[in-house]
């Protein structure tokens, strides 16, 4: 009886194990492609692990690149072009998107975040602000190897196209062409507009139209929000 009932017990362990391990894991996303690739995103407990299986069985992964806190809801692929799809990471304040080719290898496209301001145009309640990793940063990334921090480390973005946005701040010093001497007079404050023009290593080159002419300068990006 002691045989029997020990096997029973390493039994009752390997299913709990197996039952415990399979409910520590689950599909957030999936994207079948026409080849037989796939792409999907695993839940852990702690973690999400982003995997890419090609034709031939072969599998990447990374489970860097998307965070924890992230709800799943807010965490999605999109198959939109072909032969590559997007990760979407929708945060409170910024939405993060990684394009990646399928294929053989899973290479990454581009990476770029989108921050939400507040807009100057009346028929828009928001200004996108895109900020998009440089492509000596991303050509040489595949999905296994991508860097997150790299990919956006602030001086490896530049800015995507021009926007018109508010100032959010109350007081907004502004920097001439070597954005380092502080100018006290002029200065925006909040409400102002303002068209963003150029990024530069967490400083926004922007143009305001005065009473009398037309400022071009350099402002923090913070100072804007």
């Amino acid at each position: 009886m002691n045989i029997y009932r020990k096997y029973f017990v390493v039994a009752l362990s390997i299913i709990f194990s197996i039952t415990v391990h399979a409910k520590s894991v689950v599909i957030a996303d999936e994207v079948k492609n026409n080849d037989g690739s796939v792409w999907v995103v695993e839940q852990n407990v702690d973690s999400y692990n982003v995997k890419y299986i090609n034709a031939q069985g072969k599998e990447y992964g990374n489970n860097t690149i998307v965070t924890s806190d992230i709800e799943g809801s807010n965490l999605f692929l999109d198959a939109a072009s072909l032969g590559a799809v997007s990760l979407v990471m929708d945060y409170p304040k910024d939405t993060y998107i990684l394009r990646f080719s399928s294929g053989d290898t899973p290479r990454l496209l581009s990476a770029c975040k989108r921050i939400t301001l507040p807009s100057a145009e009346q028929q828009q309640a928001v200004a996108l602000l895109t900020l998009c990793s440089k492509q000596s940063v991303t050509e040489n990334m595949t999905l296994s190897s991508t860097d997150i921090d790299k990919l956006f480390s602030a001086d490896n973005l530049t800015l995507d196209e021009n926007i018109k946005a508010i100032i959010g701040n109350d007081k907004v010093f502004l920097f001439g062409e070597n954005k380092k001497q502080k100018q006290n007079k002029p200065y925006l404050i909040k409400g102002d507009v303002v068209e963003i023009i150029d990024y530069e290593n967490s400083m926004l080159k922007i143009k305001y139209k005065s009473k009398t002419k037309a400022i071009i300068a350099w402002v923090n990006f913070v100072d804007i929000l």
